[in-house]
């Protein structure tokens, strides 16, 4: 039997699959052939070059520029010979106005019989940097004086914000038995009973007429009402135009005098600040010596006389010797006596009364020593002090060491005297200025 040819077998190869003969006819007539691989087309009809076809043949195109004619925009070839930049080119936009761009001018120097030009800055080039404004991030001793702060309130923080705390926790409501304990609490920090009866009568109305609705809102309340009291004094100590400043300071015994003049003497070195001590604590054994130490542990000068001698007279003498060595803070000291005593008292004006006819004006500050530890004892000894010489000032000592730290909220109600300065220690760096919102937000945190 004769076989079939090879093209019969294709023929009927692609009739059973249903392909066309024109199409295999087609396929077979347009075979490349084995020359022309690099001419091979895609799926969408387009010749395909292949690699080496496309490097063999490859040629270099010049750069070209827009142009812009009318409405029409074209690509135009650089050639080599006109690639230079020709002045009659317009200019492209910039971004910086035109009265930053200008020609430089041309400047001669003549060195060694040839003329060298260079271009020459002209002033209206030169302009300053735009300002730049750098936020100092809060220092480390803001840091640590805040630290401090809250350290020294923790007895009187513990004692007072711990019950204030478990009141509102349990009591979310408000109501005359929540504002009867409240009552309890503050007068337990040693606030005092006038000022606790203010803000007790402040926060019932507050209730009242609805601006304050639950316990959680009376910690804000109370820290408002708080710091707008303290702020309303002034806190920051009163310099004289003129130096010397003179700064008178007073207390009873024990209350911690002598040291707290130490603080105060080095707080002004460390500003900076020139300081003279007078020892005018003439009736306490070893009071003089005691200053003595500290002057020269810290710095400072000191103008002294033998115990017994006359208080005013040491003051003068320091006022005489600040005035000649260019001093400018004079801290006078005085004798520690009770407010009950009508003779040491007198003295007391005296020494007063001789500072400020040699320096009219003087002294330009008062400042009280208390005992943080007394709490509201403390207080009737401020009064007394202000009828005699008129205290400006309240220096609060041994802070750190009680949790009657409260009653200081209170002094604007009871005495109307600010406290200026607080110590945390018994350091010489122990030594605060007073922070109204500082003070009240360590209380409470």
């Amino acid at each position: 039997m004769e076989q079939p040819s090879k093209k019969d077998r294709d023929s009927l190869v692609e009739k059973k699959a249903g392909i066309p003969e024109t199409i295999t006819l087609k396929r077979i007539t347009e075979r490349p052939s084995a020359g022309s691989s690099d001419n091979r087309k895609n799926d969408l009809g387009k010749t395909k070059r292949s690699f080496w076809y496309r490097l063999k043949n490859f040629t270099f195109e010049a750069p070209k520029r827009v142009v812009i004619e009318g409405d029409t925009i074209k690509l135009v070839p650089v050639l080599p010979e006109t690639a230079a930049i020709k002045t009659d080119i317009e200019k492209p936009p910039s971004f910086f106005p035109e009265s930053s761009v200008s020609i430089l001018p041309e400047t001669t120097i003549v060195q060694d019989e040839t003329e060298v030009q260079i271009l020459a800055l002209p002033e209206t080039m030169v302009s300053p940097l735009p300002e730049t404004i750098i936020v100092e991030a809060p220092t480390e001793e803001v840091l640590v004086s805040s630290e401090k702060l809250k350290k020294g309130l923790e007895k009187t923080r513990s004692r007072f914000w711990s019950r204030l705390k478990n009141l509102f926790s349990f009591r979310r409501n408000i109501d005359e038995s929540v504002l009867e304990e409240l009552e309890d609490i503050l007068i337990g920090a040693d606030i005092g009973a006038k000022s606790v009866q203010k803000l007790i009568h402040e926060i019932h109305e507050a209730w009242k007429s609805k601006t304050i609705t639950e316990t959680s809102q009376i910690q804000d309340f109370i820290k408002d009402r708080l710091k707008e009291s303290l702020r309303s004094l002034q806190t920051d100590v009163n310099y004289a135009p003129v130096s010397p400043t003179v700064i008178m300071v007073v207390g009873v015994n024990g209350v911690g005098k002598t040291t707290a003049i130490a603080k105060l003497a080095n707080s002004f070195i460390q500003d900076g600040k020139k300081v003279m001590v007078a020892a005018s604590d003439t009736f306490r054994a070893a009071a003089v010596e005691q200053l003595d130490i500290w002057s020269k542990r810290i710095g400072a000068e000191i103008v002294k006389h033998q115990t017994g001698s006359d208080p005013a007279a040491v003051a003068y003498d320091a006022l005489e010797a600040s005035i000649a060595r260019g001093i400018d803070v004079v801290i006078v000291d005085t004798a520690g006596r009770l407010h009950t005593h009508e003779n040491l008292m007198n003295e007391l004006t005296k020494i007063k009364r001789v500072i400020s006819k040699r320096i009219p004006g003087a002294p330009h500050e008062v400042l009280m020593v208390l005992d943080a530890t007394t709490g509201q004892n403390a207080l009737s000894q401020a009064k007394m002090f202000k009828q005699a010489v008129d205290v400006t000032g309240i220096f609060l000592a041994k802070l750190d060491g009680t949790a009657k730290g409260g009653f200081v909220l209170g002094m604007r109600n009871e005495i109307n005297i600010p406290v200026k300065y607080i110590g945390l220690g018994e350091k010489a760096d122990d030594i605060e200025k007073f922070n109204p919102d500082a003070f009240v937000d360590a209380l409470f945190e």
